[in-house]
């Protein structure tokens, strides 16, 4: 700051130092130009830089050759060499107004005293010397002569606010009062106008933190009333010129040209290739000048520091950028970081001396949260970059925390419009050669963990206060466990797709699950887990309990049960999301309780709906095992476990996929290994066996097929009437005939009753061919037990048992039926149904048959029948078609 060579070979001059030092230089040159300059910017905006430089280039007797930038501002004014001129400096801070001080030898007392002490010397004081031992401000002609006596002149007034708000109250100070020295600047303004060569710059504070309380509002508001009047052609400094100011005082001269272009062209390579990711000026050209402006430091670093930070009353747009910068380029010198510019993402929060110079301009409070949720030694994004190599190696979720709080710290909990949106966090962090999706994960889970990150609208900002996720993870902790379990039974409870099972239950009893012929899932509780190293774990002893009992007896239709269990290691996975669900769902409930603002409503919502989908999908992953027991002959029981596929699919879903890809569960049999069953275990030594001991034995003995109902089973049988796999009879007569035989040809009605049987094929072609050649019919025994195989009875030699026994000749058959019965009006659906099956459908099945059914309604109503209702049943009647139809008064 003293060397002027050295000064202007460090500073950078921007746009608003070349007009202000072009504009003193034709002042001074009597070229006309403005006479009062004030300048005006946030704290750290460059004033008293831009005084020094004017200081330096008018004041000093260095060459204007050896001034870095000077020859240009000699050539923008077209002037063949500098005008001479005298300086006086007035520094406000550096005054002590209540004692007298000496300028050159010179007592004084005053500004105006001071000021043309400088200028003149003591002949110049003279012209003042009783209106500065009067504390009286001299008027503008006074001061008018003085310049133009002892000039050219500038004046540089610095700190003018400070110094006033020192004397405002105060009587009887030798350096005049508040007012006087009010009155003093004025007629400094309008003496420096009235002045052929001569200047005044003041600078005049723009932050709350620079004017102070009451004495410093009331001296800016009356100086700005004073220099308001005249233009100001100062100019803060902007982020372009930022990039050169820090690069100056920061780091030497690029050497290697052609390796910071290739840097910063693979940056503009790196966005081309990934147009969402990046915002759109990242494309355009002018964003590589950017890049190369600003080497080695990337662009959004920059910008989050002069458009963010400086919005801080105390941050100083160039010395607060200057000490930060150094703080973070000697880190990351220390550990030697190889990043190819240095992001947002690269600033080491961790650093003490990186934090404190950011921390400074914060409230109080941050400290913590920089510790616990952005880059502390515990903090949440060290602990994923640790546990997850893919995050680790490029320390992914403290990058991006870091980008977020740098985007997002100075912003008020009043902003509209809060945070950084997802592509300037991705702008931040990802560097060529780095997966942007990397980031991408790092930041949704950074939003699930950490306490006070927020997001909304694909913007992401850090707050001092908790965000929701911590009264949510408190009220989770504290969630009963059996109100977890219960929701989890829920869950599982809703699911309607039930496949090819006839029954589906859920966490049940061995008493709750039916003992039916029917195929059926049973889900069985988070405690009952399993193992796949475990032949004794919590899923196969529950399992085996259902399976051999219902309730307090033993269960028949084994062969009927299936069983998905949970896998033992995913179940505290699951009860933890299904407690933060319950905990989100309770805030949301309770939003008016707990006086939650519009965000905090919207976030409780969406941590809700993000919770329900992840415990779906954890249950999905939990629900993996499929317990099925098989056995072999008279083996003993095995359980065969397998595992159930991943994906999207509930665990009913894939259960039912697997046991019908795998046959476990049949639908469709095939008629011929029915027909090897029957040979194998039913059959061997009798000509029939009865259709329903078929079917108990099928869902009772865990060695053969398990069929997913009676359906499958009667439409297997008709196939294999028709290809003669074995034939079927509708019942066996006393006198050991078989009643409706069918064999071949179309298969009429199948029932499966105490009376129906399968024939061997043998028997049923023998049986037929006989009829066919009119042979004579000899008589099968009767069944005896319908559930034991029939034995062939000693007949005689080529007898066969009759077709249809009824059938006798001339025998005489009925030709008309009818009948009536009186239905339960509460109950007519069902009782219509069982009249169909039981019924209509076997007057129908005859060839040729001409069924007519009519329903005959009579209602006696004591209490009448309203008008409206005589309406509806009318007009329904005629839509309905009814022949007669008709309401009676008696």
């Amino acid at each position: 700051y003293r060397d002027p060579i050295e000064f202007f070979a460090r500073t950078y001059l921007t746009e608003g130092m070349r007009r202000l030092l072009t504009a003193s230089v034709e002042r001074l040159a009597d070229r006309g130009r403005e006479p009062v300059v004030q300048l005006k910017t946030a704290f750290g905006g460059g004033k008293t830089h831009t005084m020094l430089a004017l200081f330096h280039l008018l004041g000093g007797d260095t060459a204007v050759e050896r001034l870095a930038g000077a020859g240009d501002i000699l050539r923008a004014s077209g002037l063949g060499q500098l005008p001479e001129a005298k300086i006086a400096v007035v520094v406000g801070t550096a005054i002590n107004p209540s004692r007298a001080r000496e300028v050159g030898g010179i007592p004084v007392h005053t500004l105006w005293g001071d000021i043309a002490a400088q200028l003149g010397g003591g002949e110049a004081y003279t012209l003042v010397e009783d209106a500065d031992r009067r504390g009286v401000a001299p008027g503008a002609d006074d001061l008018a002569a003085l310049m133009n006596r002892y000039g050219p002149a500038v004046i540089l007034m610095d700190e003018l606010v400070a110094y006033m708000r020192n004397i405002y109250g105060v009587q009887g100070l030798p350096a005049g009062s508040f007012d006087a020295n009010l009155t003093f600047v004025q007629s400094l303004t309008e003496a420096v106008k009235r002045s052929r060569r001569s200047q005044l710059v003041a600078s005049i504070p723009e932050s709350g933190i620079e004017i102070g309380g009451e004495a410093g509002a009331a001296a800016l508001a009356r100086l700005e009333n004073t220099f308001g009047r005249l233009e100001s052609i100062w100019k803060p400094v902007g982020a372009m010129e930022g990039f050169e100011i820090v690069r100056r005082r920061l780091f030497t001269t690029v050497q290697d040209e052609v390796s910071r272009n290739k840097a910063c062209e693979a940056f503009r390579r790196f966005y081309d290739a990934n147009p969402a990711d990046f915002p759109q000026e990242c494309r355009e050209g002018a964003y590589r000048d950017r890049l190369r402006a600003a080497y080695p430091i990337h662009p959004e670093l920059f910008d989050r520091l002069y458009e963010d930070w400086s919005s801080l009353e105390r941050f100083q747009r160039t010395r607060g950028v200057l000490r930060l910068m150094a703080a973070v380029i000697h880190e990351l010198w220390v550990r030697d970081d190889r990043s190819l510019l240095i992001l947002p993402g690269s600033l080491p929060l961790d650093a003490p001396r990186v934090r404190d110079e950011l921390l400074r301009y914060l409230p109080e409070g941050w400290n913590a949260i920089v510790d616990r949720d952005i880059d502390g030694e515990r903090s949440g994004p060290r602990a994923l970059d640790v546990g997850s190599p893919r995050f680790g190696a490029v320390s992914a979720a403290r990058r991006v925390a870091r980008t977020i709080f740098l985007g997002s710290a100075p912003s008020v909990r009043q902003q509209t419009v809060r945070g950084i949106e997802d592509v300037r966090v991705r702008l931040g962090v990802a560097q060529p050669g780095e997966s942007v999706a990397v980031f991408n994960d790092a930041l949704a889970r950074l939003t699930d963990r950490l306490t006070h990150l927020y997001s909304g609208n694909r913007r992401y900002w850090y707050d001092t206060q908790p965000n929701l996720r911590r009264t949510m993870e408190d009220r989770a902790g504290k969630w009963d466990p059996a109100e977890v379990e219960a929701e989890i039974v829920r869950r599982l409870r809703l699911i309607r797709d039930r496949g090819d099972f006839r029954g589906v239950h859920v966490c049940p009893a061995s008493g709750d699950v039916p003992d039916e012929p029917q195929a059926r899932l049973v889900v069985l509780s988070l405690s009952a887990g399993h193992r796949a190293s475990r032949r004794d774990s919590a899923a196969l002893t529950a399992a085996n309990e259902i399976l051999d009992r219902r309730g307090g007896g033993p269960r028949a239709h084994r062969n009927m049960l299936l069983f998905a269990a949970p896998d033992a290691d995913q179940v505290a996975a699951l009860e933890e999301e299904t407690r933060r669900y319950l905990a989100w769902k309770s805030i949301a409930e309770e939003a008016d309780m707990l006086n939650l603002d519009a965000y905090q409503r919207r976030e409780a919502t969406q941590g809700m709906e993000r919770s329900d989908q992840t415990v779906g999908l954890r249950l999905n992953d939990a629900y993996c095992w499929l317990l099925v027991p098989t056995q072999e002959g008279t083996d003993p029981m095995q359980w065969e476990a397998a595992r159930l596929p991943g994906g999207q699919e509930n665990p009913v879903a894939k259960a039912a996929r697997k046991v019908r890809n795998s046959g476990q569960l049949i639908t469709q049999w095939s008629p011929d290994l029915l027909k090897m069953d029957l040979d194998r275990w039913l059959w061997p030594d009798a000509p029939h066996i009865g259709l329903k001991r078929v079917w108990e034995c099928l869902t009772t003995y865990l060695y053969l097929p398990r069929l997913r109902d009676e359906e499958a089973l009667l439409a297997t049988i008709r196939e294999g009437i028709n290809s003669r796999a074995f034939g079927y009879a509708g019942s066996v007569g006393e006198d050991g005939h078989y009643r409706g035989l069918q064999f071949g040809g179309g298969a009429g009605s199948i029932y499966l009753d105490d009376r129906s049987v399968l024939v061997k094929p043998d028997v049923a072609a023998s049986l037929l061919d006989a009829q066919t050649a009119g042979a004579a019919r000899t008589p099968y025994p009767p069944t005896g037990q319908d559930r034991e195989p029939v034995k062939v009875a000693n007949g005689g030699a080529g007898a066969t048992p009759a077709l249809f026994p009824s059938e006798t000749p001339g025998a005489a058959q009925p030709k008309r039926f009818h009948g009536s019965v009186q239905l339960d009006p509460m109950r007519v659906q069902r009782d219509v149904g069982q009249i169909a099956e039981e019924v209509i459908q076997h007057l129908t099945s005859l060839m040729g048959s001409d069924v007519k059914i009519t329903l005959e309604i009579h209602a006696t109503l004591p209490e009448g029948v309203p008008d409206h209702l005589v309406r509806t049943v009318t007009e329904n009647c005629r839509t309905l078609k009814f022949t007669t139809q008709s309401f009676e008064e008696e």
